[in-house]
């Protein structure tokens, strides 16, 4: 209780979970419930933004120590960003599909839990 006002101090009054910063980045959500489309796609654009420069940086330094030419640097950049994109966009969509199936499964189990703890289908 905070002293001043006789309500919960806001440390004790909020449920906050300590994540990894990687953790934190990825897939910020708990997983307990399912996300929305929009917090599926920030989940999404997520693993596009951290891993696709690092593929471009990549790229980038290949080309570079093999001497490629300006045209064909452009072209690897072109494709490696189109592949970063495609693939960890498409991982992050299966990281969100999975969250989302364990959630309702996770719900569904938690609900037939709650009616076989009340007495059954009819209450008794």
């Amino acid at each position: 209780m905070d002293p001043t006002t006789d309500t919960p101090s806001n440390q004790q009054s909020q449920k906050h979970t300590e994540y990894s910063f990687v953790r934190h980045l990825l897939f910020p959500f708990n997983g307990e419930e399912p996300l929305s489309t929009r917090e599926g796609l920030r989940v999404i654009r997520g693993w596009i933004l951290l891993f696709t420069p690092g593929v471009l940086l990549i790229t980038l330094a290949l080309s570079l120590v093999s001497h490629a030419s300006l045209a064909k640097v452009f072209l690897l950049l072109l494709f490696a960003l189109l592949f970063g994109c495609v693939m960890f966009g498409l991982m992050g969509w299966l990281t969100v599909s999975m969250s989302n199936r364990t959630a309702r499964i996770f719900q569904a189990h938690r609900a037939k839990k709650a009616t076989t703890a009340r007495g059954g289908r009819y209450g008794s």
